[in-house]
């Protein structure tokens, strides 16, 4: 088996972190590109109005403030990649539900296979298996593997 297109999802949790050790260990191995991608979700101008407290100065809203984040996340994680000695490394970070951008983006890209940790720092509604994690190993056309 050959991947020349690996996607590692990274939330900022230890688990996408260990994924993302995996990612370039297999990055190494096969010579891929490494896509590291993270995923932040899309708060509406409605729901972040419903604020009671008014700050004096206006502030970016919720968007920019979780893409920023996202931004700051992929790029500790291209960093720690570096450290480990990938090369081949794509910093992508996308707005909306984490399981349909995961995919649509692996589809999109051609990626042959997606590393992505067992929990990550959602809600926890997933039961054993994060529930994005599981969602994206259910519906994926390539190969997943989950970190623990």
């Amino acid at each position: 088996m050959y991947f020349k297109n690996l996607l590692v999802a990274v939330d900022g949790s230890d688990h996408a972190m260990k994924a993302l050790e995996l990612a370039v260990q297999l990055e190494d191995k096969f010579d891929s590109n490494l896509h590291i991608l993270s995923v932040y979700r899309h708060y509406g101008m409605f729901e972040s109005s419903h604020s009671l407290v008014r700050p004096r100065q206006e502030l970016a809203g919720p968007d920019e403030a979780l893409r920023q984040i996202a931004q700051e996340i992929v790029d500790m994680a291209a960093k720690r990649a570096e450290e480990l000695g990938a090369t081949g490394i794509k910093k992508i970070v996308k707005r909306g539900k984490a399981a349909r951008t995961i995919l649509e983006y692996s589809k999109d890209k051609g990626i042959d296979c997606i590393v992505m940790g067992k929990r990550g720092i959602g809600d926890g509604g997933g039961g054993l298996l994060g529930s994005t994690s599981n969602r994206v190993a259910t519906l994926a056309s390539c190969t997943c593997i989950t970190v623990k």
